[in-house]
């Protein structure tokens, strides 16, 4: 099958195929969608053409649509011109749309026939190696990778085995192997055929799977604030905010844990440190523990931290509890800061340009890489605030043989009521999935939720109201294939990909003398 296209209507319908791609994943869910998407793309690609072009067409439809919620932040709460704003998220668009590019023009230097090998392994590894540039250059932005968008399809059961880029490359092989099936006949198309089958059904077969072994439940209470941005930082309005935190965690009578949102106090915590002792104590009587987010001051240093903090019952028994006191090691400093929002590239140029480079407490320092789980009740659960729940790699190397949950705090209150947060949300389940933990998420605005070690949704609450969502968590503890082996699995994937272009040319070569002969 061909299709006869001029080149700019083959240009045109990447950008839709790009543009397919958002609602495969939250909050529209459609997973076939992201497999077809790249399908669609695969069979506009000529081996005469470059690719790149293709590939950023192809992604200005994907990321134009998939993040745009990015410009909220900058036009509603940034102080910025609409027009400003829209620019700077094209620009952030067109920036992402060059990994794409950059796999498709790789893809195109394949220098044999587009066979199996070609699209069973070399396109699958140049699209991957993409991926994996996209989520570290410039500290990453590895939003909507594919593997994402399969978190309710059979191959999320994939993900505790090679993590979210084992998903992505199965979504890659059920693109290539409906590719072959287009382009080829005979016996291509049938190992096509079982290509497709195949990852269907090994994820059938590990759907359900405990990779991890359940404990004991414990009852928690997520409080979401809804503080409305606005007025969130104004000192006059701290008071008010404070008090009602205090008043939702007092009507709390049966958890064992609560959990504020990411800077739920939004302060110095030098500044509110009376605070703090008193609800500690509080909470000691009542044998519960809390965390919370707090902007933390280091005073020997003079740095600024997104941190959060646990206060009342830290030990298993009452006993063991030892009282909150200022920089108290039981505690997380967040180490993958959010380019603009927590910290200014090129400050001294930006900052002066408009009024969002200069966002509340965009000037934080670095957390160390590795840092303490938190201990909470005798637990210990390992942290990530906001941005920092898309980094599985960054998790990985922080768990503990006693680590038994994940524990993520946002305010994606930044970004109203777009699709960000819920994609937001889908990354968290796939932590719990890739980890076999669950993951509590306490947010400002929503989405909060309890996460089960399946990556299902346990509870919701529901998005810009102030409630507490109350409901049990079963810790889980073990260790899951990816939390073992990271990328490596994957790596040598991408690399045996990689030398099929090897396999080809030196084929080409065997076969050259006796052609000429």
């Amino acid at each position: 099958m061909k299709l006869n296209l001029t080149p700019r209507l083959r240009l045109l319908a990447a950008f839709v195929c790009g543009l397919v791609a958002p609602f495969a994943f939250a909050p529209y869910g459609l997973w076939p969608l992201m497999p077809l998407s790249i399908l669609g793309l695969l069979l506009l690609l000529k081996p005469e053409q470059s690719g790149f072009k293709l590939g950023f067409c192809y992604g200005l439809g994907w990321f134009g649509y998939g993040i745009h919620w990015v410009h909220v932040s900058m036009a509603e709460f940034g102080g910025m011109p609409l027009v400003v704003s829209l620019a700077l998220m094209a620009l952030l668009v067109a920036y992402l749309s060059l990994y794409p590019a950059f796999s498709c023009w790789l893809a195109n230097k394949w220098q044999g026939r587009r066979g199996a090998l070609y699209f069973l392994m070399w396109f699958p590894s140049c699209w991957l190696l993409g991926e994996w540039l996209r989520s570290w250059v410039l500290t990453g932005f590895p939003w909507l990778q594919p593997g994402y968008s399969q978190i309710d399809s059979p191959l999320a059961a994939i993900a505790p085995v090679f993590g979210l880029y084992g998903v992505t490359w199965l979504v890659l092989l059920l693109a290539a192997a409906g590719a072959l099936i287009v382009r080829q006949s005979g016996k291509a198309r049938w190992l096509a055929c079982a290509i497709i089958a195949l990852p269907l059904i090994v994820g059938g077969i590990f759907t359900g799977t405990s990779w991890t072994d359940a404990q004991p439940s414990l009852k928690v209470a997520l409080v979401q604030g809804n503080v409305p941005l606005d007025i969130k930082w104004l000192p006059q309005h701290r008071a008010a905010s404070l008090v009602m935190y205090q008043q939702e965690t007092a009507a709390i009578e049966d958890a064992d844990v609560i959990v504020w949102p990411e800077s739920a106090i939004a302060a110095l915590e030098y500044e509110v440190i009376d605070f703090l002792h008193d609800l500690d104590g509080q909470l000691l009587n009542k044998q519960q523990a809390l965390i919370t987010g707090v902007i933390a001051h280091d005073l020997q240093s003079n740095a600024y931290y997104n941190a959060l903090v646990t206060l009342g019952q830290q030990g298993e028994q009452a006993g063991a509890s030892s009282e909150y006191y200022y920089e108290s090691p039981n505690r997380y400093y967040k180490n993958h800061l959010l380019p603009i929002g927590e910290f200014v590239p090129f400050e001294q140029l930006l900052r002066p340009l408009a009024p969002f480079f200069n966002l509340p407490m965009s000037s934080f320092n670095r957390g160390d890489t590795m840092q303490q789980n938190l201990q909470v009740k005798g637990h210990h659960w390992l942290a990530a605030i906001c941005y920092e729940i898309a980094f599985g790699e960054l998790l990985r190397p922080q768990f503990t043989p006693e680590t038994d949950a994940i524990i993520t705090v946002s305010n994606d209150a930044w970004f109203g009521t777009s699709i960000g947060p819920q994609q937001h949300l889908e990354i968290a389940q796939m932590r719990a999935l890739e980890f076999g933990r669950p993951v509590l998420r306490s947010t400002n605005t929503g989405v909060t939720a309890i996460i089960d070690r399946f990556g299902n949704i346990q509870q919701r609450a529901p998005e810009y109201q102030q409630l507490t969502l109350n409901g049990e968590v079963i810790p889980a503890t073990g260790v899951t294939p990816y939390q073992r082996f990271g990328l490596w699995p994957m790596a040598l994937v991408v690399l045996l990909g990689l030398s099929s272009s090897l396999v080809t040319r030196l084929r080409q070569r065997l076969l050259k003398p006796a052609t000429d002969n």
